[in-house]
């Protein structure tokens, strides 16, 4: 990433310079800004939009899942690549008309976000953190602690009204430990399970959360899918860029919902773009979609959370 590209794209996105009549054309150059564009859909109309920086109240630069209205380009025309890079050909709006769609998105389950393009290395291929850079220590779990606050508030307040005593929820990539604490928090009558490849991560998440109602157990998310463990809330925040590829997303995912009783819910977001076609997969799987996306109470804003229901048997 360009830190000094990303911080004018960013002063660009926030004051955006007059748009044209017609038709405009935005290019993403060849390179590691590909994996920011999304398309919304919503209503039927697809929006295209880039993500970029948001600025701390501290006056410092960050990236992470919640999209603004002011990221938006306007309604999708078309998109082509060129030797350039990617064209997005768009429709100008209005700030008021990308805030209105971010709202209507809200309010229609209907509505999803979509990163078609991965983040790539060098070589071409999609780029997959190395094995070391998940060897935890306090400053990557901070910053992955962070990342997440918005995430772990509604999943928590989600689970408050689809759960009950006794449900088991399933962390199977569980990392710092923070998130399925977090819940066990909020739901102390539940049964909360975490996971992790990792043996830092495992060992960071036991001394970390000693006192939490928290069962810590390390493993792959794949040997837990057949292990015969079975669970009523599965959570699934590691289906995304930069942690593993798209086919592997798919196996995973396909094995994993083998996990869940029936009637039991299947939540899918994360830190980076979801790499799932997840409406195509509940289709093959016959699981049944509710809704793609979420927001913070009172805000006009919108990440990627994917809610999945398993039929009754």
């Amino acid at each position: 990433m360009n830190p000094r590209r990303e911080v004018q794209l960013a002063q660009t996105f926030v004051q955006p310079p007059s748009a044209t009549a017609g038709l405009n054309c935005y290019i993403e150059p060849n390179g590691p800004g590909r994996h920011h564009l999304f398309v919304l859909r919503v209503n039927g109309c697809n929006w295209a939009g880039r993500k970029v920086l948001q600025q701390t109240e501290t006056g410092g630069w960050y990236i992470n899942s919640l999209l603004k209205p002011w990221m938006l380009l306007g309604p999708l025309a078309d998109m082509q690549w060129c030797d350039d890079g990617i064209a997005l050909y768009f429709h100008s709006a209005s700030l008021e008309q990308k805030e209105a769609a971010f709202n209507l998105a809200q309010a229609r389950p209907d509505s999803e976000v979509r990163f078609p393009f991965p983040a790539i290395d060098d070589k071409g291929l999609e780029f997959v953190c190395p094995t070391d850079y998940w060897q935890c220590d306090d400053l990557l779990a901070t910053q992955l602690d962070a990342d997440e606050i918005h995430l772990r508030q509604h999943c928590a307040a989600l689970l408050k009204t689809l759960s009950h005593p006794g449900t088991v929820i399933l962390d199977p990539a569980c990392s710092t430990g923070e998130f399925i604490t977090h819940l066990a928090r909020a739901l102390p009558d539940r049964h909360c399970l975490g996971s992790d490849l990792s043996a830092s991560m495992i060992e960071h998440a036991k001394g970390r959360h000693a006192n939490s109602t928290v069962e810590f157990l390390m493993g792959d998310a794949r040997n837990v899918a057949s292990s015969g463990l079975k669970c009523d809330v599965l959570i699934l925040r590691f289906l995304n860029a930069e942690v593993m590829t798209r086919v592997d997303a798919r196996q995973v995912f396909h094995e994993m919902t083998a996990c869940v009783n029936p009637g039991g819910t299947i939540l899918v977001f994360g830190h980076t773009p979801v790499l799932l076609e997840v409406p195509y997969m509940a289709q093959m799987l016959k699981l049944e979609l509710i809704s793609s996306l979420a927001a913070r109470p009172g805000q006009v804003e919108l990440f990627q959370f994917y809610r999945l229901r398993v039929p009754m048997q």
